[in-house]
């Protein structure tokens, strides 16, 4: 019986799955660095998402609509929610006419955390990525993954 060739290679992959094996590789890259930063605060990224977006709330937040703002749209986020109230860093409040609406606040001290870890944040961010790209760059980038999220 003859030998069979092997299957040849695809000589070039689709530039669409280059460009999505690129998002992805980047995406766990920027992950890491940030798990890096955020390590040695004790919270996790999923945590600090929580935090930045009770931030830019202002004064209470829905739970649902922190679910429906968080990057990791598979997170618990009552859970993670309840490690920040346990550090005292949000509130939490049943609304008493509807058990299921709870509103979340982040705290004075959650707010001081935050300021803690953005200065830390800047910084890693100037060292990763403010020079990589130029100004010009970092926006047509910004723009294109949003297209490509659309």
């Amino acid at each position: 019986m003859p030998r069979q060739k092997p299957k040849q290679v695809e000589e070039q992959d689709a530039p669409w799955k280059l460009a999505v094996t690129g998002i992805l590789k980047t995406g766990y890259w920027i992950s890491d660095r940030l798990n890096e930063t955020v390590k040695p605060f004790g919270i996790s990224e999923q945590q600090l998402n929580v935090l930045f977006i009770l931030k830019k709330c202002g004064k209470t937040c829905n739970l649902c609509h922190v679910q429906e703002q968080m990057f990791h749209k598979m997170s618990n986020a009552t859970r993670l929610v309840e490690k920040l109230r346990v550090k005292g860093l949000v509130t939490r409040d049943i609304d008493e006419n509807n058990r299921r609406r709870v509103d979340i606040s982040i705290t004075a001290k959650g707010l001081a955390f935050l300021d803690k870890i953005e200065s830390k944040l800047k910084e890693g961010h100037q060292c990763y990525y403010e020079n990589k790209l130029t100004d010009q760059e970092h926006i047509l980038l910004a723009g294109l993954l949003e297209k490509f999220r659309k």
